[in-house]
């Protein structure tokens, strides 16, 4: 056999070095079979940062995680948990609506995290393990389908090639725009201002059982949660209201965006009390941006399985559920699952086409993504005295059903079998190319010297 037996590794491509795009390339690390790939991530940036202050990991994203040996980074840098997820208050006295707990139990628990520190852990990790080459300054122009996978092409005038290539290039993905028609995005209604401060500055003692703090307005809603740990101890501030797109002037929908904070204090000043303290002890100028919602995509793999969409260039969201970050992890986690799958030997030969592994991925997650997307979107409404069931009535016929609605809505998101949905999937797939005659369960995509030699 000599050298020609030996396999090469399978090239993989992924556009974006964010929170998906290192997630994905770690969960592809560890689910495929050692030395069948090989991963180059490329990101536009000149270096591997995420600008933004805190998110939320639900307990469906940070058991995964766990899957791969990062739990305990995660929780080392996740905010101080007492079980609460958020409790919810009145705007303008802070009086108590309801409580929605987190059921976190053992090790494997929430996580509200920085974004740069959970961006760290996962730079970290892939370095540790050499789990991908990290390629900065290259901003992607446009991918072109060739005999042996895929072509990128920079914007730098240079280019690249792969098998596969993964796009979690976010919300303005140029590779989306290439596949699918490029319909603008719509302005929500809202925009939302974000700050950090510091736990050592918050009034003591803290007037509320916890700092997970949701304060619900007419057409307005705050929250606060702690991130970090130990010196580094923070509070994440967030606040949402409603803004005829009238008001907005230029205002963009970007993470550097930014304001004086008078415009927050001018917003949320008939707010409570602590809230006005809270504001108070917030930098001198804060982030703001426009919240901008899309439609769903209507199909996320593309060039025969050669090209997939993971993260927000899939499924951008709004952020009113907290759960975009735990989306781009569960579909790391499956395309790493659906390669494994692909690269698997039987008999020699790979397990059918990148089309039909790639196409399980979507067909796994595009059904729960897109009911977040959507439901995420409702939760802007609810968490304003909007929606529809709220419509004509005052603000304390409102809280009741606010309470009824809102201890369930989360459940759902976190407690999600999404390993018992991949594997009836993959079950399914793997009796069909059994069923299928000798030579269709060759792999009649890709470059065969490069996939199998």
């Amino acid at each position: 056999m000599g050298e020609k037996s030996k396999k090469r590794p399978f090239q993989i491509g992924i556009i974006g070095g964010g929170i998906a795009g290192l997630s994905t390339a770690l969960f592809l690390h560890h689910f495929c079979p050692s030395g069948s790939i090989e991963i180059n991530i490329y990101e536009q940036a000149e270096q591997y940062r995420e600008i933004g202050a805190g998110i939320n990991l639900g307990v469906n994203a940070t058991k995964l995680l766990h899957q791969i040996g990062l739990g305990d980074e995660i929780n080392a840098i996740a905010g101080s948990k007492d079980g609460v997820f958020f409790t919810l208050r009145r705007w303008d006295n802070s009086e108590e609506i309801t409580t929605i707990y987190s059921n976190d139990s053992g090790n494997i628990r929430q996580a509200a995290v920085s974004r740069a520190e959970l961006l760290q852990v996962l730079l970290d990790a892939i370095k540790a393990r050499s789990a991908a080459t990290l390629h900065t300054k290259k901003k992607c122009q446009s991918v072109t389908s060739c005999e042996s996978g895929v072509k990128i092409t920079f914007t730098d005038a240079t280019a690249a090639s792969c098998s596969i290539l993964i796009a979690s290039d976010g919300i303005h993905s140029p590779i989306r725009s290439q596949y699918l028609r490029n319909t603008p995005p719509i302005y929500s209604g809202k925009i939302v201002y974000r700050g950090l401060l510091p736990f050592a500055s918050l009034p003591k003692p803290w007037p509320i059982q916890s700092y997970h703090v949701m304060w619900i307005g007419p057409n307005k809603h705050l929250l606060t949660y702690p991130i970090s740990q130990g010196e580094t101890q923070t509070l994440n501030f967030v606040g949402c209201i409603t803004t005829p797109e009238s008001d907005l002037g230029d205002l963009k929908e970007s993470w550097s965006a930014t304001c004086a904070r008078t415009e927050l204090e001018r917003d949320f000043g008939d707010c409570d009390g602590i809230v006005q303290k809270v504001i108070e002890l917030l930098p001198e100028e804060v982030s703001k941006w426009k919240i901008n919602d899309r439609e769903a995509a209507e199909r996320w793999v593309f060039e025969g399985g050669k090209v997939a969409l993971v993260g927000d260039a899939a499924h951008p969201m709004v952020p009113h559920q907290s759960a975009g970050a735990g989306q781009a992890v569960e579909d790391a986690f499956v395309i790493g699952r659906a390669m494994a799958g692909l690269l698997e030997a039987r008999n020699g030969k790979l397990n059918g086409e990148s089309k039909e592994w790639m196409e399980l991925y979507e067909k796994v997650r595009m059904p729960r993504a897109s009911k977040v997307q959507e439901t995420s979107r409702g939760a802007g409404y609810l968490y304003q005295m909007q929606a529809e069931n709220m419509k004509g009535k005052s603000y304390d016929e409102c809280v009741p059903v606010l309470r009824d609605t809102v201890q369930e809505r989360m459940k759902w998101i976190w407690e999600e079998e999404l390993e018992g949905v991949f594997e009836e999937e993959r079950e399914r797939l793997l009796q069909k190319l059994e069923q299928r005659p000798g030579p269709g369960r060759e792999c009649h995509v890709l470059d065969r010297e490069t996939a199998l030699q």
